[in-house]
């Protein structure tokens, strides 16, 4: 049941975004003519990504999200996109942030909470897809980090959502939603 409802909410925020980014809908102006399968993409000379590339780009990913645990923000950045729209919803909390600009300040921020020790970012998968130029995953994240001002490491589990967008022939993180694992524990 568990992996049945993170594939839903999955699939909802990966059509959300999809519905965002495709462009102009059938019917519009500015929708291609019928019967012309030319996506966006094409239309710009950018072929979409595969899944090979893909799972190419995630083990980068694992890699950046590593140094990005060890107070280096710099991998990270590479792989955010720097083109609108973008937006997350942070795992310190607080308001989510939309914008390049916004989240790449995030990102810097939410950097600066960790401090170097050696830290390797172990992703599980439950669910990773890819279709044309829009990608997501959902995934538990887990590490042990060395937060800034602490001595001792501490346990991080997080629940993560992620968006990814082929831009200029490489796949660009779009979206982060991330939140510390909690015990499942229903209203009485």
């Amino acid at each position: 049941m568990k992996r049945s409802i993170s594939t839903v909410l999955a699939t909802l925020a990966f059509g959300a975004a999809a519905l965002a980014s495709a462009g102009p809908v059938a019917g519009s102006a500015a929708a291609a003519p019928a019967g012309t399968a030319t996506s966006q993409a094409e239309a710009s000379g950018e072929r979409a990504g595969n899944r090979r590339d893909f799972d190419r780009f995630l083990e980068r990913y694992a890699d950046a999200n590593s140094a990005f645990l060890n107070g280096d923000p710099g991998p990270w950045l590479e792989m955010a996109t720097q083109r609108d729209p973008a937006s997350i919803f942070g795992g310190f909390g607080g308001l989510g942030s939309a914008g390049v600009e916004n989240v790449n300040q995030r990102y810097l921020l939410a950097a600066t909470a960790f401090q170097p020790s050696g830290a390797q970012v172990d992703i599980e998968y439950l669910v990773k897809d890819v279709e044309g130029r829009l990608g997501y995953t959902v995934a538990i994240e887990t590490a042990d980090v060395l937060y800034t001002g602490q001595a001792e490491l501490h346990h991080q589990v997080l629940r993560v959502t992620m968006m990814f967008r082929f831009e200029h022939g490489e796949w660009k993180i779009i979206h982060r939603h991330a939140d510390t694992m909690v015990e499942l524990e229903l209203p009485s």
